[in-house]
């Protein structure tokens, strides 16, 4: 599944809390189910055009307010 981001460069908001905040809404809404895998943080960001700490960046922060775990060395 692909996530439908749009960051703003000339928004107040920092681009890392606009990735999470777009990301938790899709969450909220039912448009990314629980169990769905998110995107690397290597391939969101070649995705975005941001760095991998910005996608790093709001994951740490998806995960810390609990919609979103992580689950290191998971297969499929």
């Amino acid at each position: 599944m692909s996530l439908y981001l749009q960051i703003t460069r000339k928004n107040n908001l920092a681009i890392y809390r606009q990735v999470a905040e777009q990301i938790r809404a899709q969450i909220q809404t039912g448009r990314l189910p629980s169990g769905t895998r998110l995107p690397t943080v290597r391939s969101l960001s070649a995705e975005l055009g941001v760095t991998p700490l910005t996608v790093h960046n709001a994951y740490n922060e998806l995960q810390a307010d609990g919609p979103i775990e992580s689950v290191v060395g998971r297969d499929r």
